[in-house]
Order: C-alpha cells, then sequence, then structure tokens
C-alpha cells in the first residue's frame, strides 16, 4: 500500500513536471513568434504575407494648381502620412497623359513603424527611421514639389484610371480584417472616349450607368471607402456643380463604393 502511494506521488509530479515543461516551451513559442514578427519585403517595407491596410491616393495632374491648392494637397496628403497605421500601405497614382493602362505607383511603401515593442534581437527602431526617411519622406517630398508644375492634358480620364487602379492596388479576393481606401483629389471634371462633360448634356449622365461606356470602365469597389476632394476650377465650375456631384455619388456608389466624405478645397 506504500510502494502504491509513494508510485501514485511520484506519477502525479512527473505529470505536474511535464505539464509545467509544455507551458513553459509555449511561452517561449509565443515570445519568439510575436517578436520575430513576419518577413518583408526590403523595398517596400510591407508584409510579404499582404496582410496591410491599403490606402490609395489618386492625385489628378491634368491641370494647373494655384498656390492655395497646392498647400491644401499637401496639407491633405501629410495628414494622410501621419495617420497611417504600422504596416499601412500607402500607394499615390496620378491622372496625367499615362495611358491607364499603362498607369503605374509613383509611390509604394509601408509603414514600418519604428519598432517599439519589438525585442532588439529581431528589429532596429533607428534602422527603421532611416529606412522610412529614406524610401519615403523623401521620395513623398519630391513628388509634392511637382505639383507647383505646368500641366496640360487633353484628357481626364478619371473613371478609367479608377478601374486602373483598383485592379493594381487591392485584391481581388478583399480580406474582411483589412482596411481598404482610395483619397481622390481631383477636379473630378471627367474627359475622355467614352465619358466626356464637356460632350455630354447634364441631363443625359443620370442614363450613363446604362450606357456601353460605363460597361467597359465600370469596376467593382465593394468594400473600398472613398473619399473625395474636388479641386475647384476656374471658369469650369458649371462643370463642378450639385449636379455633376451627384453623378460622381450615383456612378461610385453604382459600383458598390463606400463614399465616406466629399469636400471641396479653397482656392
Amino acid at each position: 500500500m506504500g510502494r502504491r502511494s509513494k508510485k501514485e506521488k511520484s506519477d502525479k509530479i512527473g505529470y505536474v513536471l511535464i505539464a509545467v515543461v509544455v507551458m513553459i516551451l509555449g511561452s517561449i513559442a509565443v515570445f519568439i513568434a510575436m517578436n520575430r514578427g513576419v518577413e518583408v519585403d526590403k523595398e517596400s517595407m510591407c508584409r510579404l504575407d499582404g496582410a496591410f491596410d491599403r490606402h490609395v491616393i489618386i492625385l489628378d495632374m491634368t491641370d494647373n494648381y494655384n498656390a492655395i491648392q497646392v498647400q491644401q494637397i499637401k496639407h491633405i496628403i501629410e495628414n494622410i502620412v501621419d495617420n497611417l497605421a504600422v504596416s499601412e500601405q500607402l500607394q499615390l497614382y496620378f491622372i496625367d497623359a499615362t495611358l491607364p493602362s499603362e498607369i503605374q505607383p509613383q509611390l509604394l511603401l509601408c509603414n514600418p513603424g519604428d519598432g517599439a515593442g519589438k525585442s532588439e534581437i529581431y528589429s532596429n527602431p533607428k534602422l527603421f527611421k532611416k529606412r522610412w526617411e529614406k524610401r519615403f519622406h523623401a521620395p513623398l517630398k519630391a513628388k509634392m514639389m511637382a505639383l507647383t508644375g505646368d500641366y496640360t492634358s487633353t484628357t481626364s480620364p478619371i473613371l478609367e484610371t479608377i478601374q486602373a487602379v483598383n485592379n493594381i492596388a487591392f485584391p481581388y479576393v478583399r480580406d474582411e480584417n483589412r482596411h481598404y481606401k482610395i483619397t481622390l483629389i481631383s477636379d473630378m471634371i471627367q474627359n475622355s472616349k467614352e465619358l466626356s462633360f464637356f460632350k455630354t448634356q447634364r441631363a443625359s449622365l443620370t442614363h450613363f450607368v446604362d450606357s456601353p461606356g460605363y460597361v467597359k470602365i465600370r469596376t467593382d469597389l465593394q468594400d473600398i471607402d472613398v473619399d473625395i476632394v474636388i479641386v475647384r476650377r476656374d471658369k469650369y465650375e458649371s462643370l463642378q456643380s450639385r449636379d455633376y456631384v451627384d453623378f460622381w455619388v450615383d456612378v461610385l456608389s453604382s459600383m458598390n463604393a463606400n463614399i465616406d466624405n466629399i469636400k471641396l478645397t479653397d482656392g
């Protein structure tokens, strides 16, 4: 009876020791996983697993901006940058003379953060800050300087650019745990082969979604939030009236976009 009691006691101690070892090993594994992080692309600083939010800026460069508009656009973009979440990706596209089929991002980078809260073994805050400045802020400043340039374009394919960017910037299958957003900065005066505000009667705009032209340039913006910043153009105020704003609300809503905000710049 005594031997059995001693054996049972020994077995219980053994089970406890095994359980403690398993817990310790599990804790170590979790610690390593949390601090090692995930692999990132060295150039873009984006997670290779694609698990990150995306904020896309589409900036209209088909006409000139005045000094006040340039400052406002800079503030808007700087505010977006300042509020990027860690690992969130920023992409910048221009609407210009480039064919939508040939459009490429002017900037594509992810916010790497500063390494705060991570083990020094696996992250280097100083390196993160250096990379951020070199690959993000410096190129972005250069792009912002371009706003003061002189631009002329015979077309303004806003809808076509949105379609192209949607297919480049966002995954075909949206991740319900990720946030996708477009900030569109433009005079919103569509001028292309498929639709031109200069050639289309205002009343006809309501029927555009039933036309072959719409089918050709339609894109699915499901699960994408859209902010529109309308830049006022001298001499073209009539093409930026409430009717035209309503057109954009209707056409983007028909593409399943979630329109968050519409504002007009000063200047």
